[in-house]
């Protein structure tokens, strides 16, 4: 994995865990709508961060 894939993932993966960090917050203050949209956001993150995980060849949190 090159620089600029391993910054790439990096980021994915951090976008994933603060996705995750904000529907928790999100669900402590009670605002379903806005949790539901981002259990969306975190899914889509999760899933971008294994395929890159994958086509990449790294993380072995992807498993």
């Amino acid at each position: 994995m090159n620089k600029q894939q391993k910054s790439a993932l990096n980021m994915a993966k951090f976008i994933r865990g603060q996705s995750l960090l904000l529907l928790e917050k999100l669900n402590e203050l009670n605002l379903d709508d806005e949790a539901d949209l981002c259990e969306k956001l975190h899914d889509d993150a999760e899933k971008l961060f294994l395929v890159m995980a994958e086509k990449f060849g790294g993380e072995d949190d992807a498993k």
